[in-house]
């Protein structure tokens, strides 16, 4: 039976349009009551004027824990522009409403388990400070036992712990007890973004916001001030901080902050039990940076380091042994995708891997489709954003290093600017090419607009590398570069691949890949490829990591009955390695050919040709250039799945023709790859660029 969507479509919108009205209708008799209109003694006698904070020691001690009270020296004078007035309020009751709807589901489950752990009311109230210092109700899920005493702030309370509840400490890591104040932004006593409301005995906090007019806006569920330090903050910088976006306020505002605020739902490490100015008590370690080196100190910006098997680790150790000071800003990491290890979900974000000083920042986990994508794009430059702005070291150079997407560069070609530094991006992936997997036609916007933001990005550098020579004209010629600045060098491998034994030692012929299963690897080809020949006996196929294509390559497998030939191993450490180049007889890499990862020279070649492994490639440009140049493997044009299947069946069945494959690779490697040669070339770089 077909369904008839217009019709689903008009009862949709008549039963939205009908929750509408009727939730307009409770919120303008409601709004009364929660501004206390009918209760004139608990209304604000400072309503719409400036304050000060006049301490006095002989005076009760406020929420703030300071002696003193607020006194008015004048009438507010701020008026709302069309923006603040108009726009924002409509975009505040649209997405109010919506997240009412959306989020009913949550709100019933949340509801449910606090009920159930610690009987008595779902929500509490307090009395907040509102716009113009107009006080209202503010509505929260309970995550306090019913015994916690009222209008205390958290870390004015003796071991807060006692007296939060298991739920309710799993809701504030997740800002999930913030949702009841949807309900205030429909209302129209908060916004989605603006300064939080502070309790109404927070004097001293009010008189700080008043100092920049920060308390002449609704008060907001997420503000600048919350997604630059929260509750760590000490008032007059969280005050400032408040100002800074009341000065700010527009769209490109509220959208930043927006953004900024998209990871705390993942969860929110700076939410400390102990509350306001937390940071500086237990002694924040971006102020114990030590410069380790006697030469350049270089602050890395990287999308992933160690214990993920990427590059950037042994350069940075490397340079650590040369006498650089280095700083590697970092996102979480994350094996298989997903997965968060535990010591990094409980805050150890700050640490020194074999003399490398590691900062970790929030990176929501990469997954398929393109709003997932989308947020993993975002939430690194965000969370880099802001740990950026609060280091205290001195550094010498920004080094960027293959961040994907080149968007992920701008906090730190920001950071280069704003302290007036050099800057070198090591190009692994060329962007806005690589959104040809995704966007096939370049007139279209979002390409177009994305070919913009690189070109920028990547003008902004003192000096490009490109690992691959390909890159080199491209640049040029797309991206207007300077050829001066272009610089080739290929990436490496470790030198202990090139003194280890990797001779399988079992009978079977075993195909291995190592590296990310994503859409530009064009795995599912490669997975067509073994369905030709899956009947010829004594050959396995393995996968060694994780990506976007990982579930569909798996049902393809299933679909296709290869689940005695193909095994998946989700991504591993970089310790674990060795024993996946052992189990290979032959190493597998591919790209798509209708992008330009095409003129790639992936990583893995090199990390291949170290090991000593015959290579198996379906891959055009550099890589290809590279692997018959070297002697060490075959290779066939991206794409052709019909030659790699008879590539693969040919090492299975002729092994012999490739008994030399290896130690060609080997000696290629040693003669263009290595990592002396590398290191040589970037410190050159470094150095002059310091001096």
């Amino acid at each position: 039976m077909s369904i008839n969507w217009k019709k689903v479509i008009g009862v949709s919108a008549a039963v939205l349009g009908t929750a509408f009205v009727a939730a307009s209708v409770v919120s303008k008799k409601k709004k009364p009551d929660t501004v206390y209109d009918n209760e004139p003694e608990q209304k604000n006698p400072l309503e719409g004027k400036k304050v000060v904070f006049i301490e006095n020691v002989e005076e009760k001690e406020n929420a703030d824990g300071v002696k003193g009270h607020l006194e008015a020296i004048g009438d507010g004078d701020h008026k709302a522009g069309i923006y603040e007035k108009y726009v924002k309020r409509g975009i505040d009751i649209a997405l109010s409403f919506g997240g009412l709807v959306v989020l009913s589901p949550v709100f019933a489950a949340v509801a449910l388990a606090i009920k159930i752990e610690d009987p008595g009311p779902v929500l509490f109230t307090q009395k907040r400070v509102g716009k113009n210092k107009q006080y209202f109700k503010l509505h929260k899920f309970r995550s306090m036992k019913m015994c916690t005493p009222h209008d205390v702030p958290t870390h004015m309370l003796d071991n807060p712990d006692q007296y939060i509840t298991k739920v309710g400490k799993f809701i504030r890591a997740h800002s999930l007890d913030e949702l009841p104040q949807i309900w205030d932004i429909f209302i129209g006593n908060m916004s989605v973004i603006g300064p939080r409301p502070g309790l109404w005995n927070q004097d001293l906090l009010t008189a700080e916001r008043d100092k920049y007019g920060a308390n002449d806006v609704k008060p907001g569920l997420t503000g600048w001030a919350q997604i630059n330090g929260r509750d760590e903050l000490e008032i007059p910088d969280k005050a400032k901080l408040d100002g800074d976006y009341v000065q700010k306020i527009g769209p490109a505002m509220d959208a930043k902050v927006f953004l900024g605020s998209l990871h705390v739902f993942g969860r929110d490490d700076s939410v400390v039990e102990g509350g306001t100015g937390e940071m500086k008590k237990q002694g924040n370690n971006d102020d114990v940076h030590v410069r380790n080196g006697s030469k350049a100190n270089i602050l890395v910006v990287c999308q992933y380091y160690y214990p993920e098997n990427f590059q950037i680790t042994p350069i940075c150790e490397q340079l650590v042994q040369d006498g650089y000071g280095v700083t590697v800003l970092t996102g979480l990491p994350n094996y298989p995708t997903g997965i968060i290890p535990e010591e990094y979900k409980k805050g150890h974000r700050d640490e020194y891997v074999n003399g490398v000083h590691v900062i970790r920042c929030h990176e929501i986990p990469r997954a398929k489709g393109i709003v997932k994508l989308g947020m993993n794009y975002l939430s690194y430059p965000v969370s880099a954003s802001r740990k950026l702005s609060s280091l205290k070291e001195e550094y010498d150079l920004v080094f960027v290093y293959q961040l994907s997407p080149v968007l992920m560069a701008i906090p730190g070609i920001k950071y280069a600017k704003k302290h007036n530094i050099p800057l070198v991006h090591y190009c692994c992936d060329l962007w806005p090419e690589s959104m040809k997997m995704y966007i096939h036609n370049e007139n279209h916007p979002a390409y177009k607009a994305i070919m913009a933001i690189s070109k920028k990005i990547y003008n902004a550098a003192d000096i490009v590398v490109g690992q691959s020579t390909s890159f080199l004209p491209y640049l040029k010629n797309t991206h207007d570069l300077d050829g001066e600045k272009l610089r080739y060098m290929p990436a490496f491998a470790d030198e202990e691949y090139l003194e280890s034994d990797f001779t399988p030692e079992d009978d079977t012929t075993d195909f291995v890949f190592l590296g990310n299963l994503g859409i530009a690897q064009n795995l599912i080809s490669v997975l067509k490829a073994v369905e030709m020949i899956k009947n010829l006996p004594g050959f396995k196929v393995h996968f060694v990591g994780d990506g976007t294509v990982l579930s569909e390559m798996k049902e393809f497998v299933d679909l296709h009955h290869l689940q005695d030939v193909v095994h998946f191993y989700g991504r591993r450490p970089v310790e674990e390695m060795p024993q996946y180049y052992k189990l290979a007889d032959a190493c597998l890499v591919s790209l798509k050919a209708d992008n330009a990862t095409g003129l790639t020279l992936p990583s893995k070649v090199q990390g291949y040709m170290a090991a000593g492994k015959p290579i198996i490639g379906m891959i055009d440009g550099s890589a290809k250039d590279v692997i018959d140049e070297a002697k060490c493997g075959i290779c066939v044009p991206a794409g052709d799945i019909s030659g790699l299947a008879n590539a693969m069946k040919s090492f299975i069945t002729e092994n012999d023709k490739y008994s030399n494959c290896g130690q060609n690779g080997r000696q290629y490697f040693i003669d263009n790859f290595s990592k002396k040669k590398f290191m040589e070339k970037l410190e050159i770089e470094f150095e002059r660029l310091v001096k």
